[in-house]
């Protein structure tokens, strides 16, 4: 099963993707209808068996989408089913979806499955074994409950841990050979009289806005609604994550805001220009840089050099110039190297920094990023936050549509949450993850880190919200200090 179930759909109704392969191995007719239906109950769609016929893929979440290849080839009775990275686009929700329908065929049929994923905890729950391949070789190899112990190998070969495993190994507490995984195992590393007065500062919007969003509404041309009356600011030289599970409108928002959709209703402006206006959406890409959530659907060039130019091109920029703005924003993403290469042979992660270096060239004023750590490794997602991270400093102002709340944490400022088309809440993170009802009502999880801070909370009212790794070795030297 592919990262990306639309690289493997053949753009059918879901009774032909499910059966397609059945009908290649020219199976009757009344058998291939009994596959058929049996997939999709073995992955919880037995609800579309009645009108599979006249459903496409494109209309169902991306959580439903997997589970619609997963069931195209359990349809064919594989011994041996192959998952390459599926819940790398999916919300917590989606995630959910689709492992507990590989736990069930594992449990209930016996199925052998091959996982390929980069989540802790997604292994941890999940698998028996765990290998990790670097370089071509398997450098490590062990139990689903030891493999992240390993944290020295886990670091340097950039693996994603578990939060709490890198809090404990930053702050040097607990055991090297008893590295913690869970909240409760990292509670018990901490001294019993564990107190802290260090209280992060939180952050206070103070530039000019340069986004301004007012009772935006949109509908599709079937007169589904997207978006109902959304309202939120986005202030100049700041960090913004529009955050929300798939399907919230987070990106209808995003293009309408580069001027690719116009709102039905309501209003946007950028540095004051009404995007609704013709004449204003031709200029946006002068101001706006938006980067798709999947890079194909962006990168159209057969040149990875030819692709981070076409922008510059078409704003005039002069040779000379145009060159050194290309190699800068190829360097940017650690792609320098694959200047003369085709995007059709970089992998998924590749293909992504490519799209990011292509606006980057530009160098918008607002740069829009449409999930951008979606496939990437742990030291890939570091470099381009960082990234992100280098231009705020610089003064650029960043919007980043996500549902990962760790992204949130670690590298926003603000929040705007979307659910069912509405504006939820808007604030800042602290203000996000210090409220049970905030959190439940995005339908979002909070990361380990955030989890830790209020399993601390509930025994000390007085103990801060910390939002991720950096403020907890902060909090720790403050305490060791003191």
């Amino acid at each position: 099963v592919l990262q990306d179930p639309e690289n493997q759909f053949l753009k059918m109704s879901v009774l032909h993707e499910v059966s397609f392969g059945l009908q290649m191995l020219k199976l009757p007719k009344e058998e291939i209808e009994k596959r058929v239906r049996d997939a999709l109950q073995m992955v919880g769609l037995g609800f579309l068996i009645a009108d599979a016929e006249y459903i496409h893929p494109n209309d169902l979440s991306g959580g439903q989408k997997q589970r619609v290849a997963i069931a195209s080839f359990l349809a064919m009775r594989p011994d041996l089913l192959i998952l390459d990275e599926p819940t790398s686009d999916l919300d917590p929700r989606g995630k959910s979806e689709v492992i507990e329908t590989v736990r069930m065929l594992h449990d209930e049929h016996h199925m052998t499955v091959i996982l390929v994923e980069q989540d802790p905890a997604i292994l941890h729950r999940f698998c028996d074994r765990i290998y990790l391949i670097d370089d071509g070789e398997v450098k490590l190899a062990d139990t689903a409950t030891d493999f992240y112990r390993h944290a020295g190998i886990l670091k340097e070969s950039g693996i994603y841990q578990f939060e709490v495993s890198q809090i404990a190994s930053e702050a040097g507490i607990g055991d090297e050979a008893a590295v913690p995984i869970s909240v409760e195992e990292c509670l018990g590393c901490f001294p019993k009289d564990l107190d802290c007065s260090y209280q992060p500062a939180d952050y206070q919007p103070d530039g000019e806005v340069l986004l301004e969003v007012k009772d935006l509404e949109y509908a599709y041309e079937d007169g589904t609604k997207a978006l109902h009356g959304v309202n939120f600011e986005l202030h100049k030289g700041e960090v913004l994550a529009l955050l929300g599970t798939n399907g919230s409108g987070k990106t209808t928002v995003a293009k309408i805001l580069n001027g690719i959709y116009k709102p039905s209703s309501g209003s946007v402006r950028v540095l004051g220009m009404d995007v609704t206006k013709r004449s204003v959406r031709r200029q946006l890409p002068r101001y706006v840089g938006y980067v798709f959530q999947n890079p194909d659907h962006q990168i159209f060039s057969r040149q990875v050099h030819a692709e981070v130019g076409y922008g510059l091109k078409n704003l005039e920029v002069p040779e000379a110039e145009k060159e050194d703005r290309i190699m800068a924003a190829l360097e940017a993403v650690g792609l320098a190297d694959k200047a003369h290469e085709d995007p059709l042979f970089l992998g998924k992660g590749q293909r992504q920094r490519l799209a990011v270096a292509s606006i980057l060239a530009m160098r918008p004023e607002m740069i829009i990023v449409d999930e951008p750590t979606t496939g990437q490794d742990y030291n890939m997602v570091c470099g381009i936050m960082n990234l992100l991270e280098d231009l705020h400093k610089q003064g650029n102002t960043v919007l980043i549509i996500t549902h990962d709340m760790t992204l949130v944490a670690n590298y926003c400022q603000r929040v705007v949450v979307l659910l069912n088309g509405h504006d939820i809440f808007t604030g800042s993170p602290r203000e996000l993850f210090s409220n049970p009802e905030h959190i439940r009502a995005t339908q979002l999880c909070a990361p380990q880190a955030i989890t830790l801070s209020v399993a601390l909370r509930e025994q000390n009212e007085g103990y801060p919200l910390l939002l991720n790794t950096l403020e907890w070795v902060r909090a720790l030297e403050h305490y060791s200090r003191s």
